[in-house]
């Protein structure tokens, strides 16, 4: 069954849709099946849509609808959903492994995230790369992964002044969620290594803009400054497993 939507107009042309559940999974696949529901279906009015952990915002042509037709075909999309829609996530999604140069230059907050969290460095690169990390949803900057998992039960705190700017492919740990920053962009999350493989191709259609989705999970794979300097030099894009 899914979860119960909490609908409510934002501005003139905008829907947020809160999906409300008590159990975080259910929340989260409902969200982002919806979404792939709504995307799938193509209506005239759709200008935009954003799907995060629990919320769906969804933009339209005021010429062509308005909020209670929008909101009557997202009850009825939601209400199509099964099973078999609800589990698609987990069962489809794929394997990227992503090198990372832990540490140094490339991760300065390495040190002081394990001073925090009482543990030696070579503990926290351990842990961070000891299972998958799941792509909860893609949002900005330019499709950053926002990414978590069920077994990482500490929380890093913020920066209290972010930084300017954030060089791309930066591994980045912000409470209980990890990021890598596709494009240079200003930052508040703790920095703990970085990945010299590129995210983001705008060569290609929009939906091609990178190589992963909400779903598919993200292994972080320590490498040494050499084999960094290799990838790097290749200007290799992040893939998936086969």
């Amino acid at each position: 069954m899914t979860a119960p939507l909490q609908l409510r107009p934002y501005g003139d042309a905008g829907l947020l849709a809160g999906v409300r559940d008590d159990d975080y999974e259910s929340r989260w696949r409902t969200t982002q099946v919806l979404a792939s529901a709504v995307r799938d279906a193509r209506p005239a009015w759709l200008v935009d849509l954003v799907a995060t952990y629990d919320h769906l915002f969804v933009t339209f042509d005021p010429g062509l609808a308005d909020h209670r037709g929008v909101e009557a075909v997202l009850v009825q999309l939601r209400d199509a959903l099964d099973e078999t829609a609800m589990s698609h996530l987990e069962r489809d999604g794929r394997t990227f492994e992503v090198p990372v140069l832990f540490g140094g230059e490339t991760g300065p907050d390495l040190e002081t995230v394990a001073v925090e969290l009482d543990v030696s460095v070579d503990v926290l690169v351990d842990r961070l790369s000891a299972a998958p990390w799941r792509v909860r949803f893609v949002a900005s900057p330019v499709g950053t992964p926002f990414t978590d998992r069920p077994d990482w039960d500490v929380s890093v705190p913020r920066m209290k002044v972010p930084r300017v700017a954030v060089q791309p492919g930066s591994i980045a740990l912000s409470g209980r969620q990890s990021i890598i920053y596709p494009v240079s962009s200003p930052g508040g999350w703790r920095l703990v290594g970085r990945t010299p493989l590129r995210l983001v191709d705008a060569t290609g259609e929009p939906e091609q803009l990178v190589a992963y989705r909400a779903g598919d999970q993200l292994v972080y794979q320590p490498i040494d400054q050499e084999r960094f300097a290799e990838l790097e030099d290749a200007g290799q894009r992040l893939d998936f497993l086969p």
